[in-house]
């Protein structure tokens, strides 16, 4: 066995490692054109191998390429009744609304009843001071007491044929002319007692105790709000639409009610300041919660149509050229292709507007997203309802 020395180990080494270090040739221009090639196959095959793997996963778990597809909510049409409403500003009246006034001058002594008090038709609510009168009656029924004592006399004498017919008939005249004084001066008298004319509730006292009543002023206001009266002012130009018994809603804003009731009358006359017509309807009020001048919003219908189409309002859209417009749909299970549908709508009401061109029942339209899309798309209907 050779043994080397270490310098030539050494020697070895070196030119090994020199030898490891030296570069290798570099490749040809075309084997790289010929590598960047095979890898770009590589990449379309890994593609389609994906895309494909992709669809197996979707088909294998219920998705498809709906995902990808615009989202839509499809409408159906149905026929329908289709109602249109006019709505005119009207108030609440009382057509038992009374200002209680005196007959005659006088002191008020006192008051028989409170406001707020229910009182009835003929009850007295205040007393007028009528000493005056009662002065004046005392003295006219003494005359009268002497008058009948004259009239009596005379009227014997006269059968008697003693005595002149003059004195007989003078006696006999002022015998009347004071009872009939008496009778009107009693009459004056109840005046004192101010009654009220209705039964209702004494709604206010305008005067207080030791004031002067007289027939120029009121007392006091009685209200029966039992039954109450609603007016209205309609534009002439629903005139042949409004008649008397047609039935309307009258919606009070300020207590959350509403009523149906008729039209009672319906005003001849139109308003020459405001070319309206008044209308007039009658409603009971036994809650008593509908107060004169209430606001009163009444709703009446002008028009009605069985087995109309309609759309919802906001989804109609207008071209350029003036047409009015909706988006369709031709629908495929739970997708659809959107087209343009140009359209005669007509009457609106409450977000509803009838169609009376270019739609039918069964027909499909775009709701919510229809500012979304243009003809001719692909869409993915996630909800769906019947209008």
């Amino acid at each position: 066995m050779k043994i080397y020395s270490s310098k030539l180990i050494i020697a070895l080494v070196t030119i090994w490692m020199a030898a490891c270090n030296q570069p290798q040739a570099p490749e040809s221009l075309e084997e790289k054109k010929q590598e960047l090639a095979e890898l770009k196959k590589e990449q379309v095959e890994i593609k389609e191998k994906i895309v494909a793997l992709q669809e197996e996963i979707a088909s294998i778990s219920g998705e498809n390429k709906q995902k990808d597809l615009r989202r839509i909510e499809a409408i159906q049409l149905t026929a329908q009744p289709f109602n249109h409403f006019i709505e005119v500003q009207g108030e609440v009246q009382s057509d038992q609304n009374v200002m209680v006034t005196p007959e005659m001058n006088g002191v008020i002594l006192k008051r028989l009843a409170q406001e707020g008090d229910f009182v009835k038709a003929g009850q007295v609510i205040v007393v007028l001071d009528a000493e005056v009168l009662k002065r004046t009656i005392a003295e006219i029924e003494t005359k009268l007491e002497l008058a009948n004592t004259m009239y009596e006399r005379q009227k014997n004498l006269w059968e008697q044929q003693i005595g002149s017919e003059v004195q007989y008939l003078q006696a006999k005249n002022t015998k009347e002319s004071l009872e009939k004084n008496l009778e009107a001066q009693k009459a004056q008298l109840a005046n004192a007692n101010v009654k009220s004319p209705i039964s209702g509730v004494l709604d206010e006292f305008f005067m207080n105790k030791g004031e002067m009543a007289t027939p120029s002023a009121p007392l006091a206001r009685v209200v029966n709000v039992a039954q109450v009266k609603i007016s209205a002012d309609v534009s002439e130009a629903y005139t042949k639409y409004v008649k008397k018994g047609d039935s309307v809603t009258v919606n009070f804003p300020a207590i959350g009610e509403s009523i149906k009731v008729p039209i009672r009358h319906v005003g001849q006359f139109i308003n020459a300041q405001n070319r309206t017509f008044r209308i007039e309807m009658k409603a009971s009020n036994k809650d008593g919660f509908l107060k004169p001048n209430t606001l009163a919003v009444v709703k009446i219908n002008d028009f009605s149509k069985e087995d109309a189409v309609v759309v919802p309002s906001n989804i109609i859209q207008k071209a350029t050229n003036g047409d009015t417009f909706v988006f369709a749909i031709d629908k495929k299970d739970k997708t659809g292709k959107v087209k343009k549908v140009v359209i005669k709508s007509s009457k609106s009401f409450n977000g509803k507007s009838l169609v009376e061109e270019g739609l039918k029942p069964g027909d499909y339209v775009v709701g919510k997203g229809y500012n979304e899309v243009v003809a001719g798309d692909e869409v993915n209907i996630v909800e769906e309802r019947k209008i």
